[in-house]
């Protein structure tokens, strides 16, 4: 791997002090992030430089595009309802010194910066039912403040992102191939995909209703809101990257296969993965308490469902990458996309055994 030249990088953006020190931060799969920290008028100051992976993006300047756009969005729906301390609150991306908010390597790739936010933590997993709560409203906030932004200007940067059937596709193709000879060690997991692949067919209906498409995060993961140190309040949505047109079922299935886990997705032990229906209640009302004025009855009626689509599609996710020999996820040891896809099914398990009461939760905030 080439090494990053981080100080030559955070050069190129118009912030002010002595370069003290990078180095990569946060527990996500796709991106190089580093936290940068200069020396300016005695203080350190701190800030995020990220690099988009050109692998998973194909496009990059569409990311930044929308990233812009979205920000700028909700930072003047911020300032009109009076808000303070905007840089807590919504991403703030810095420019270079040519006036964009990325800048593009030798090697092509895009980097941009923005401000860190400070007196704020992330959790990789649910802890508190405060945590849920506070994580799914500001989820919720995000979409409500980006209800009425024009659709149509924000890009696509993932074709069929969220689209199982061709997940699903791709999962079969890759089983098919077997480059790497993987398929022969995972015969109980090829066959859990048969088992629940009758879910694919409550995706297939969905697409005759008529659900929305709006402006969705994408990847609603609980360690992509920032907490409030002191509070334990939601403070700002982060990894814009798979910000995009789609549907809020996706969001709310992420958020329910992130939050109500009592562990990470890489836990080895399934027995330790399951749906903690505390968490899921709260989750439930801090989103609703957010989105519910403005979302369509068939979108309340179907948010259950959009959780078993989601940990369906990432358990297949998962496996297909462990299938391909590990082209997409960064993994820690050569099994680390497998246990991740027997973790997701364990989950998945879990709210089919639960569903009935899940789907009742939902419907009683009618």
């Amino acid at each position: 791997m080439k090494k990053i030249d981080s100080r030559n990088i955070v050069n190129k953006f118009r912030v002010s002090g002595e370069f003290i020190n990078a180095e990569p931060f946060g527990s996500g799969h796709i991106n190089d992030t580093l936290l940068v920290e200069l020396l300016s008028n005695g203080k350190t100051a701190k800030y995020i430089l990220r690099k988009i992976n050109g692998y998973v993006f194909q496009k990059p300047g569409l990311i930044v595009e929308n990233t812009v756009m979205i920000t700028n969005h909700i930072r003047e729906k911020l300032r009109r309802a009076g808000e303070e301390d905007l840089k807590r609150k919504v991403l703030s991306l810095i420019e270079t010194h040519d006036g964009k908010y990325s800048y593009v390597d030798e090697d092509g790739n895009y980097w941009c910066m923005m401000f860190f936010i400070d007196n704020a933590y992330t959790v990789d997993f649910v802890e508190t039912g405060k945590q849920a709560y506070e994580a799914a409203k500001a989820f919720g906030k995000f979409q409500k403040y980006l209800s009425d932004f024009d659709v149509s200007k924000c890009h696509v940067t993932i074709e069929n992102f969220h689209n199982l059937s061709n997940r699903l596709s791709k999962y079969d193709n890759a089983l098919m191939k077997d480059t790497v000879n993987r398929a022969s060690g995972i015969k109980k997991e090829i066959e859990l995909v048969r088992k629940f692949r009758y879910i694919e067919n409550g995706f297939q209906n969905l697409l005759t209703k008529n659900i929305p498409l709006r402006i969705t995060h994408n990847d609603t993961k609980i360690n992509n809101v920032m907490l409030d140190m002191n509070t334990g309040k939601g403070l700002c949505v982060i990894d814009l990257d798979t910000v995009m047109p789609g549907i809020i079922l996706n969001d709310f299935g992420d958020m329910v296969r992130t939050f109500t886990s009592p562990v990470a997705e890489d836990e080895s032990d399934t027995s330790k993965v399951f749906v903690r229906m505390d968490i899921y209640n709260e989750l439930v009302n801090g989103y609703l308490n957010e989105v519910k004025d403005f979302l369509t009855e068939d979108e309340i009626t179907n948010l259950a469902l959009g959780s078993k689509i989601i940990v369906y599609e990432q358990a297949i996710r998962f496996l297909t990458d462990y299938i391909e020999g590990d082209v997409y996820y960064k993994t820690e040891y050569p099994a680390h996309n497998l246990v991740r896809a027997k973790n997701q099914f364990a989950l998945l398990e879990s709210i089919e055994q639960h569903f009935d009461e899940m789907q009742n939760i939902v419907e009683r905030r009618l």
